[in-house]
């Protein structure tokens, strides 16, 4: 079988040479056809593109190297990667190492036993922060209670996929993939490989938290629809609750009191106007999105293609 590896890189100049060494080595302890290792680097400001560049020069037909013009994130540059395979499987792995390549033999065996399309690593542990575990813990037992689309917990891109899978994936023409969840929203059977998953080889993750944010709200809003319908619910509850208020007021008017708790009052109004805010912020998020798709803009730009 002959395997193509996709890598997206940012800010990964010092991991790039090992990762292509461990990859070359698993290659040939298991005797596998290797088609090439496509190498994405996602506007990186470090020396990734030229430690890419050199790879290439001394491999060139092993290694393809891709440059975008800017940074235009993970997703777009895993989908990049898989635009230029050829081979019959693909393996999506990050440079970064956490994930280790080796790995690859047992998801082989795998799809072989259980003749699926896809095989994707599921951490059984994992060299994170334990803010980290427990944010991605709720993310994924939120997004599979809310969602149609069902993605295993403690999994990421990194998976073994057959031509049949990938090429719907190239197809995809949403403007914020999500890969994770597109691969098990196309049906086809993929079945995981448990692992111990490292820290990083050397370097700082390109995540930072408001990245990490942004990449959860793709995920939550491709795939469910219920925070809008949550926002129709809360609104209808805070009609009722108001209609309350001004019942008990002019009740209490037309007896001739005073309407007690002012300040009590005022936080309820300051509370419902925030809660407002937060629907129309949410909405605007879903129209901000629907305005980008309509817009039919690339979603990646390659300034440099390395190839032999």
């Amino acid at each position: 079988m002959d395997i193509s590896v996709v890598v997206p890189c940012y800010n990964e100049h010092d991991n790039i040479t090992e990762l292509y060494e461990r990859l070359i080595k698993t290659f040939n302890k298991n005797k596998l056809d290797l088609d090439k290792i496509i190498l994405i680097d996602d506007g990186s400001n470090d020396n990734t593109w030229n430690k890419i560049s050199q790879l290439q020069q001394l491999n060139k037909k092993e290694i393809l190297g891709i440059k975008f013009s800017r940074n235009f994130g993970h997703q777009n540059a895993v989908i990049a990667g898989l635009t230029y395979c050829k081979s019959d499987f693909v393996l999506i792995i990050d440079a970064d190492l956490q994930d280790p390549p080796e790995i690859l033999e047992d998801m082989i065996i795998e799809m072989n036993k259980s003749k699926a399309n896809a095989v994707f690593a599921k951490r059984i542990s994992r060299q994170d922060t334990r803010f980290k575990r427990m944010t991605a813990s709720l993310f994924y037992r939120f997004f599979n209670k809310f969602s149609s689309t069902k993605i295993p917990e403690d999994v990421g891109d990194f998976r073994l996929m057959d031509k049949k899978i990938y090429n719907h994936l190239i197809n995809f023409s949403e403007q914020n993939p999500f890969i994770r969840g597109l691969v098990p929203w196309t049906g086809f059977k993929q079945v995981p490989v448990k692992y111990h998953r490292n820290d990083r080889y050397k370097g700082k993750t390109g995540y930072s938290f408001f990245k990490m944010l942004n990449f959860t709200i793709d995920g939550i809003l491709s795939f469910s629809n219920l925070p809008i319908k949550l926002a129709y619910i809360t609104s209808i509850i805070s009609i009722f609750l108001l209609i309350v208020l001004i019942f008990y007021a002019l009740l209490s008017f037309f007896k001739g009191s005073n309407v007690p708790g002012w300040t009590s009052l005022m936080v309820i109004i300051l509370f419902f106007n925030s809660l407002n805010f937060f629907i129309l912020a949410l909405l605007g998020e879903y129209i901000g999105r629907i305005f980008n798709e309509t817009k039919k803009r690339p979603r990646y730009i390659v300034n440099e293609v390395l190839e032999n």
